[in-house]
């Protein structure tokens, strides 16, 4: 499949079709809302405000009624100004077996079962202000040890409908999916797992929102060099479209990185539809161009579950032939309570034949609870 291919598909996708967000961007993109109504970082991710607390309480049908009518007194706050959350996501995973021959040469993998915490994190924010100034945690205690991904000021209320942000965060760019194994988070590096040690700076005028950050571009350590990372992140909202577009640019270790892309999404009834492109060029000690692109179509049922079809495309070398990755992803995702998820996913793998485990077919199994 050509780079040309690709953009078709992608670009048909989006003009036929939609996709709904909450605890993930589908959510946000149905309701259109934007990152900040739902969650305490401006730019998604990690805390939710009240009004993401609540949402699934008043505008869903979670299918376990009785469960959530008793979780219905629960309240994160503790005193005046202090707000707790957390995530905690426990899968069962299994990749299936590969055996790939090229040149006569075979490539072979088992099959694979396991259980794993794919996510545990808790969030603290202390309102030094009302509505004005905050301190606000972020911290990682699973599955790999305690950690902090963000710890920052936030300071809002600004004119014109601005904030400051000054501390460890989440660098803004794209559409900030959960799954770090997405191509667009994963070759771009922009994901949960990467933080930087900055300042980001946005504006929410009406339906629009646009965040720019200057950050060391280290991933959280010291800077080395007088260079700054510069990202960015973009979208204007209308009835039932989102269109926005990213940009990053940093130099170091003797690289010049720059990546952009644009996204979009469009709604249309109980079904949603979001793509994603971006180019990343590399040169310097290196040089490299990839070509990324996501889209996926999202069918909200019940008024408690999703149906959704997702599709990643990578092709790490413009000048290199037949050397393209693609996963197809097919699966549920279903609100058990307002604070409980459950979903289970099939991913089919395409490769290069080397490439054993980007082969591996995976089904994929988790339960997800959050406050």
């Amino acid at each position: 499949m050509t780079r040309l291919h690709v953009i078709a598909l992608l670009a048909s996708t989006i003009v036929t079709l939609a996709h709904p967000v909450l605890a993930e961007p589908y959510i946000a993109f149905r309701e259109g809302l934007k990152c900040s109504t739902c969650h305490v970082n401006q730019t998604g991710g990690g805390m939710r405000t009240e009004y993401g607390s609540y949402y699934p309480q008043t505008d869903m049908q979670p299918l376990l009624g009785n469960l959530s009518d008793a979780s219905a007194d629960f309240s994160n706050q503790v005193g005046d100004s202090f707000f707790l959350g957390a995530d905690f996501m426990a899968v069962e995973e299994r990749s299936f077996a590969v055996d790939e021959v090229k040149d006569g040469q075979s490539y072979a993998q088992d099959a694979q079962h396991t259980f794993d915490i794919r996510r545990g994190n808790i969030y603290l924010e202390a309102r030094l202000a009302p509505e004005r100034l905050s301190l606000y945690i972020d911290e990682t205690v699973s599955p790999s040890g305690a950690s902090s991904r963000e710890a920052f000021v936030l300071l809002k209320g600004l004119p014109k409908s601005s904030y400051l942000k000054v501390g460890r965060m989440l660098l803004p760019y794209g559409i900030r999916l959960w799954d770090n194994d997405a191509f667009i988070r994963q070759v771009t590096g922009f994901n949960f797992d990467n933080q930087d040690m900055g300042a980001e700076i946005g504006f929410e005028p009406g339906m629009a929102s646009f965040s720019l950050a200057l950050s060391n571009g280290t991933q959280g350590a010291r800077d080395d060099n007088s260079a700054k990372q510069v990202s960015s992140v973009g979208s204007i909202y209308f009835k039932y479209l989102l269109i926005g577009g990213s940009f990053s640019i940093n130099e170091t270790r003797g690289i010049d990185r720059t990546l952009f892309g644009p996204f979009a999404s469009l709604r249309l009834g109980p079904l949603t539809i979001t793509g994603e492109a971006d180019w990343l060029s590399e040169s310097g000690n290196r040089n490299q161009d990839q070509f990324i692109a996501y889209g996926s179509i999202n069918y909200w049922m019940r008024q408690s579950v999703n149906f959704r079809v997702a599709f990643d495309f990578l092709d790490p070398y413009d000048t290199v032939e037949e050397d393209e990755r693609s996963r197809v992803s097919i699966g549920l995702d279903g609100f058990l309570t307002p604070n409980l998820t459950a979903s289970a996913f099939y991913k089919l793998k395409k490769s290069i034949p080397q490439d054993s485990k980007g082969n591996a077919d995976a089904l994929t199994l988790a339960l997800h609870a959050f406050f």
